[in-house]
């Protein structure tokens, strides 16, 4: 009895099948990446935005907050711009600073959120455990240069900048992300104001 074996073109469709299920689940896989990173990058700003909205709004009840710094700055009472040390050592740990919101900035002016956006730069960047340099996603850049075209240069990065007395958040999505309120030919950010008082 003659054995029979695959011939050289039933091989070569095996291995084109093959070839073809490969590239289809790694274009379905890429797809999924994307998105998933997508939406990481929007939950990132929807909780850096409301950090803010909750932070202000302990100084609209009792007129204080906290307003934390991340390790490597100093952590110390600062009566010019009415911190008060609680805790951390401000070298390992975060430091963490009651804020008195009635006290007026360095330059004698009214605390807004605007005048006051350093300080909620350094705090989300404590409350989410970013180093404050390129490393973290947390900027402080300015805000109209933030949203041009070609900056910044990676996804997922949030800046917080004063626009007057206007606390402007804004998140670059990326080029292949949708579904934010602001788009040019870099691609999509989500972009949040926040006034207080």
């Amino acid at each position: 009895m003659k054995k029979k074996g695959f011939t050289l073109i039933e091989l070569l469709v095996v291995i084109a099948i093959i070839v073809i299920l490969a590239v289809i689940a790694l274009l379905a896989y890429n797809k999924f990446v994307r998105v998933a990173e997508c939406g990481g990058h929007k939950e990132q700003h929807r909780k850096v935005v409301n950090l803010a909205k909750e932070t202000y709004g302990f100084c609209s009840l009792n007129g204080s907050t906290y307003m934390n710094s991340p390790p490597g700055y100093t952590c110390r009472s600062n009566s010019r711009a009415g911190t008060t040390y609680v805790s951390g050592d401000g070298y390992t740990t975060k430091c963490v600073k009651k804020w008195d919101c009635r006290k007026v900035n360095y330059f004698g002016n009214k605390v807004t959120a605007g005048n006051n956006d350093v300080m909620m730069m350094y705090h989300v960047a404590a409350e989410f455990g970013q180093p404050m340099n390129t490393d973290g996603f947390v900027r402080n850049d300015q805000w109209q240069n933030f949203i041009k075209a070609n900056y910044p240069q990676g996804a997922g990065i949030t800046n917080i900048r004063g626009k007057g007395d206007i606390l402007h958040i804004a998140t670059y999505l990326g080029s292949d992300c949708s579904g934010g309120n602001f788009t040019n030919s870099a691609g999509s950010y989500l972009i949040d104001e926040i006034t207080w008082p």
